[in-house]
C-alpha cells in the first residue's frame, strides 16, 4: 500500500503542476491579447479548462497570477539569450548576437511585444516601477559585458559604458514598435533586414579598431 501512495502523490503533483502550466498558458494569452485591466480570472478560468476557485487556489490574486506569469516569461528569455556565448575576441559581435536573438524571441512572444510596444507598466509587475527595476537589471547586466570588453582592450577604449547599456535597451524598444508593434500585426516585410543593419551598427559602434570580426 505504501508503494501506492507515493505514486498518488507523484501522480497528484504532476497533476498540479499541468494545471498550473495550463491557468500560466491562458493567462499569458489573454494578457496579451486584451491587456490585464479587461482580462478577468473568470476568463483565464474557462480558457485553461478549470474553475475560478481553483486559479484563486493557486494565486490570492489576479496582480499574482501576472507576477508569475512575468516571471516565467522572464526566465524563458533570459534563458534564450544566455545561450549566445560572450567569446573572448568578439564581444562586439556577441553583444550583436544578443541584441538579435532577444528581438527575435520577443517577436516570437505575444506577451512580450504588447508589453514593450503598447503597454509598458500595466503588463509588469509593479506598473511602472516594476518596468523600471527590470530596464535597470538588465542595463546593468550589458554594463558588465561592456567593461569587461573595454578592459580587456575588445571594445572601444573611449566607450561610455553607461549610456551605452541604454541606447542598447532603448534599442528593443524603438526596434520593437517598428517592426512588429502589436500582438496581431503582421511584422514588416522588410524586419529581417532592418534588425540585422540595427545589429550590424551595434557591433561596428561597440569594436575597438583592428577588434577581431567573425
Amino acid at each position: 500500500m505504501r508503494p501506492r501512495r507515493v505514486e498518488a502523490t507523484g501522480e497528484r503533483a504532476a497533476g498540479r503542476k499541468r494545471r498550473l502550466a495550463r491557468i500560466l498558458d491562458a493567462a499569458e494569452e489573454l494578457f496579451a491579447a486584451h491587456g490585464f485591466v479587461k482580462t478577468t480570472v473568470d476568463e483565464i478560468a474557462a480558457a485553461a479548462g478549470v474553475s475560478k476557485g481553483l486559479v484563486y487556489d493557486h494565486y490570492a490574486s489576479k496582480e499574482a497570477l501576472l507576477a508569475a506569469v512575468w516571471e516565467r516569461l522572464v526566465d524563458a528569455w533570459t534563458e534564450e539569450v544566455r545561450k549566445t556565448k560572450f567569446t573572448d575576441g568578439s564581444i562586439a559581435d556577441a553583444i550583436g548576437e544578443v541584441v538579435r536573438v532577444s528581438l527575435e524571441y520577443v517577436n516570437a512572444t505575444p506577451l512580450l511585444r504588447r508589453i514593450i510596444a503598447l503597454d509598458p507598466g500595466s503588463l509588469v509587475p509593479g506598473g511602472l516601477e516594476g518596468e523600471v527595476a527590470f530596464a535597470r537589471k538588465y542595463r546593468a547586466d550589458f554594463e558588465r559585458v561592456l567593461a569587461r570588453g573595454v578592459r580587456r582592450g575588445e571594445l572601444r577604449r573611449d566607450l561610455d559604458v553607461a549610456h551605452t547599456a541604454e541606447v542598447i535597451w532603448i534599442l528593443h524598444f524603438a526596434l520593437t514598435r517598428e517592426l512588429f508593434v502589436g500582438s496581431q500585426r503582421a511584422s514588416r516585410a522588410d524586419a529581417e533586414q532592418l534588425l540585422r543593419s540595427a545589429v550590424d551598427l551595434v557591433v561596428a559602434g561597440l569594436r575597438a579598431p583592428g577588434g577581431r570580426r567573425k
